[in-house]
């Protein structure tokens, strides 16, 4: 198709879209609240019968089950385009017109994967985790059944001749741009264009085109959403939940939280827990020694003098009453129990 005339058609099918918009393409149901925030979840998506191919709308959240095979998965050589896999047959006379019109205009085009299974899909993804970790495989890589490979309606293009097209740089190469900006004229939307990923919940993929008519993929060009947003607000049926609740990490403690010291807390001495060595008045007297009496007159013996002067008797009497009253009669106790007086508390 010459240039100018592309250009022309492109504009007539954008103005269609937007005048006559509602009674293009399938019929529309009201969304089911707003565009859930992106999470992985495993909710089955409504529509998703085969028939219902260009609205099915599959996430990080909704899926289809594994039992989920299109019934008309044809060669996508068919289609005249290099790199094999197979395609739904629904799409074959848009691909076929797609691929002769990028070859003419120099920007050729080559399919670098297309349909995959749910088993496919698994390899697939288990490949991703075990080259980049679980979690960054989940923003560039779909769990099995959440893929639009499944649908047989994706398709990951790559130059013709060249090599992957999974860099970076895709979106910039010759194919890579023209795709941008005429894919969408043949019913295939970039389904994770650029700074979408919070609410494509996928990196960027220049090379991921999803085929949805030409007619819808108008109406999306038209609206300026991804295909992700436009079909959740205009066809998606499902009841998504919220998400439970996190429960909270608990909080460290703070210093604040640990009980200072205070007077109400520390136990002081009480009566009864005074220990039972500390003697009472009552047992005063018991430790102290008997009323000194008037010394015999000293007779003269051959054996020595062994008894204690008067005046140290009367000494150690005060002492010993003193300490009695202060309560430390067991210590006196305790000395003259060395002398072979009354044994005192241990």
């Amino acid at each position: 198709m010459p240039a100018r005339l592309a250009s022309v058609a492109a504009a007539l099918a954008i103005l269609a879209a937007l005048l006559v918009g509602p009674a293009l393409g399938p019929a529309r149901a009201r969304a089911m609240g707003p565009l859930p925030a992106c999470r992985y979840d495993d909710i089955l998506t409504t529509p998703r019968g085969y028939v219902d191919w260009a609205i099915t709308l599959v996430d990080t959240i909704l899926r289809v089950p594994k039992s989920y095979v299109p019934p008309d998965l044809v060669a996508a050589s068919t289609a005249g385009i290099t790199g094999g896999g197979k395609v739904r047959a629904v799409m074959i006379d848009d691909l076929r017109a797609m691929t002769e019109d990028a070859a003419a205009a120099g920007n050729g085009i080559g399919i670098e994967s297309a349909y995959r299974s749910f088993a496919s899909q698994e390899s697939v993804f288990a490949s991703w985790v075990k080259q980049f970790g679980y979690k960054q495989a989940l923003t560039v890589s779909a769990r099995p059944g959440h893929s639009e490979h499944q649908l047989g309606l994706a398709i990951d293009f790559r130059s013709e001749p060249g090599g992957s097209p999974f860099t970076g740089t895709w979106g910039t190469t010759p194919a890579g741009k023209w795709m941008k900006a005429h894919g969408w004229e043949y019913g295939f939307v970039m389904s994770y264009p650029k700074g979408t990923l919070a609410v494509t919940c996928y990196a960027y993929e220049p090379w991921h085109f999803r085929y949805v008519g030409r007619d819808l993929a108008a109406l999306i060009h038209a609206s300026g959403l991804t295909p992700r947003q436009y079909l959740w607000a205009h066809f998606t049926t499902t009841v998504v939940p919220p998400p439970p609740p996190t429960k909270a990490p608990p909080k460290a403690p703070s210093p604040s939280a640990t009980p200072l010291p205070t007077a109400s807390i520390v136990p002081s001495p009480s009566p009864s827990l005074v220990p039972t060595i500390q003697p009472t008045p009552t047992l005063a007297p018991t430790f102290a020694p008997p009323p000194a009496t008037p010394a015999p007159t000293p007779v003269a013996t051959a054996e020595p003098n062994v008894s204690q002067p008067a005046a140290a008797v009367a000494a150690a009497t005060g002492v010993a009453m003193l300490l009695g009253v202060v309560g430390v009669g067991a210590w006196l106790a305790r000395r003259r129990g060395s002398r072979g007086g009354v044994v005192g508390p241990g």
